[in-house]
């Protein structure tokens, strides 16, 4: 039985129910989970290679190659879209408030931070606008909210309801500015999944597996089920079945998509490389059986 640690924010469907299901054990795998808490801490233990692989946005890949340099590949999308809102303190009205107020932060420069930094900019705000303090993962941001240490934070249900609960609101939802979102992925060293080719495909074939079961109109309900005994609220179960991607297939227009994001918020400089720099299907392709994406190029504002 080949065991490995894979790091996150927080267990994935699939995940659950390949662990508790079978579909790792199947393949001699036995995985672990490691919770993520702050993501800076986060990015540098995956450079040291203490994580195998994560399961986390290609948005934070895609900021630590082309900004650490560190020499991270894709290599299946488990998820996809966002559930995520900016929720503010009774006082804030409108963006125009937020001028000058601190944000909770997690890392700046990438995932939901991104998110946040796209809003604000389509509202005419601009990240010299605000400030932010680097507080930690979601939970950690909430109870920043709650203290009253932030004037906003970029939240997700259950986290949301908590603060609305609190006198916080909605100002604005993630989904509204950037569509598409490639949410969770496995990623991580290039080197260490070019040295475990067969590790790694296994790994994949197991999430598989554990996808196609969960989808399965008529286990739907058994699969809700998984979530809840793991500790999810069945609200919570349903919102992250809607996002399972078929497959674990790799959307390359959407990772191409957030390429061309990052490059708009001045986060990836020129020269820029296409899509497929970024990602390498042939692991998912040698999983599944199934040919992967086509080639996507360049992002449409990129320059080489």
């Amino acid at each position: 039985m080949d065991r490995i640690t894979i790091s996150g924010y927080y267990q994935r469907p699939a995940h659950i129910v390949a662990s508790t299901r079978g579909f790792f054990a199947e393949l001699d795998l036995e995985v672990g989970y490691h919770e993520v808490d702050l993501a800076p801490d986060h990015n540098r233990e995956l450079a040291e290679g203490r994580w195998p692989l994560t399961i986390s946005s290609a948005d934070t890949m895609l900021a630590r190659v082309t900004q650490d340099g560190v020499d991270y590949v894709l290599v299946m999308q488990a998820e996809t879209g966002l559930n995520v809102q900016m929720v503010v303190q009774p006082d804030i009205a409108g963006f125009a408030d937020l001028r000058g107020k601190l944000f909770a932060a997690d890392p700046v420069d990438s995932n939901f931070d991104a998110i946040r930094n796209k809003m604000m900019l389509d509202e005419g705000l601009s990240e010299a606008d605000y400030e932010t303090e680097i507080i930690g993962n979601t939970p950690i941001r909430l109870e920043a909210f709650l203290a009253g240490k932030v004037a906003a934070a970029m939240l997700t249900p259950p986290h949301t309801d908590k603060a609305l609960a609190a006198g916080g609101k909605i100002l604005a939802e993630g989904a509204d500015y950037v569509p598409r979102w490639p949410l969770a992925c496995a990623w991580g060293l290039r080197s260490w999944i070019e040295g475990n080719r067969d590790l790694v495909v296994r790994f994949i074939r197991g999430w598989v597996g554990a996808t196609d079961w969960l989808m399965a109109p008529a286990n739907r309900e058994d699969a809700i089920q998984v979530m809840v005994d793991e500790g999810y609220s069945r609200g919570r179960a349903e919102e992250y079945y809607k996002r399972v991607v078929p497959k674990c297939a790799i959307d390359a227009e959407a990772i191409r998509q957030n390429i061309a994001l990052r490059i708009e918020l001045g986060y990836y400089k020129p020269p820029h490389k296409p899509t497929e720099a970024f990602y390498d299907a042939r692991y998912w392709a040698e999983a599944t059986g199934l040919p992967g994406p086509a080639p996507v190029g360049l992002a449409d504002n990129a320059a080489v």
